[in-house]
């Protein structure tokens, strides 16, 4: 709903508990899990939130968010992955004696 990453949110989260309710993210604690009440967030969205329409945004791949620039990338193409080797073919090497 906040369009945050969890980092910011509990950097939100720590910086609104460290200046008891100045700045940050404000959150309540609920049997040691941090919890945004609901109301809350509609108070700093500045009105209700409905969230039908957020899960709409969510499965469409939401509109609002910004083109990224297609502009071709200089990564390297992904390999292909090469299946492992058995257990057996790895455990074959003989140990090395330790010295003292």
């Amino acid at each position: 709903m906040l369009r945050i990453g969890r980092t910011a949110a509990y950097q939100g989260a720590k910086r609104y508990r460290e200046t008891a309710g100045a700045e940050g993210l404000p959150v309540v604690v609920i049997c040691g899990s941090l919890r945004v009440p609901g109301a809350w967030l509609e108070e700093m969205a500045g009105g209700p939130i409905d969230l039908d329409d957020l899960a709409t945004l969510v499965e469409s791949g939401d509109s609002r968010r910004a083109e990224k620039p297609s502009t071709p990338s200089s990564a390297p193409p992904p390999r292909a992955s090469k299946p492992k080797p058995s257990r057996a073919a790895t455990n074959s090497q003989n140990s090395l004696p330790f010295t003292g």
